[in-house]
């Protein structure tokens, strides 16, 4: 009875390890996240799970790839959109959108500069594409950062293709006082 049932909990801890390593194979991994990639949702430290099977949706927060190092941005428009950013406002499909997960930033930032300065230069999609196209096509998205003067981002990149995209960021693990669903807004 003893040996049948060290026998059962042997294959049961064995199938929970096999389970647990497949998913983390093929549907969400784990990352650290560096002094660069933080923002006032996700800091530094934090250690987040991305899923690998999820299309990005607007202000989803992103692991994605450039030249072989890993950034984390917000995306801001997807497929069919044109996008604008003039005088720290910024329009999608011509139509001022509301950015309240930067006003913290953006407010710390204007306050120490003098006036006339702004917070997020001006773009525009047909700026990032070197003027070939005026719409985000299938399989792009621009992803900016919340602290607008690191440019790490569409701004300096382009728009960031699918095929770059690791994942979208859920959930964090770590420091346990934070432990749950990242917020995005």
């Amino acid at each position: 009875m003893v040996k049948r049932d060290l026998i059962r909990n042997i294959i049961i801890a064995v199938l929970a390890i096999v389970v647990i390593l497949l998913l983390r194979a093929f549907v969400f991994s784990t990352h650290r996240v560096t002094e660069g990639q933080a923002n006032d949702y996700i800091h530094a430290g934090d250690y987040v799970t991305f899923n690998k099977n999820v299309e990005p949706q607007k202000k989803d927060f992103i692991l994605y790839t450039v030249n072989g190092k890993e950034y984390i941005g917000r995306v801001i428009a997807g497929e069919g959109k044109s996008v604008t950013a003039m005088d720290d406002f910024l329009y999608v499909n011509d139509k001022p959108i509301e950015e309240n997960y930067i006003s913290h930033d953006k407010s710390a930032y204007l306050a120490t500069v003098s006036p006339g300065n702004f917070f997020t230069d001006d773009f525009s999609i047909a700026t990032l594409t070197d003027n070939k196209q005026t719409k985000i096509e299938k399989g792009q998205y621009l992803v900016l950062n919340d602290n607008r003067r690191n440019t790490d981002d569409s701004r300096k990149f382009g728009l960031i293709e699918k095929d770059q995209i690791k994942g979208v960021i859920s959930f964090r693990l770590y420091p346990l006082s934070r432990f749950g669903f990242v917020d995005v807004d």
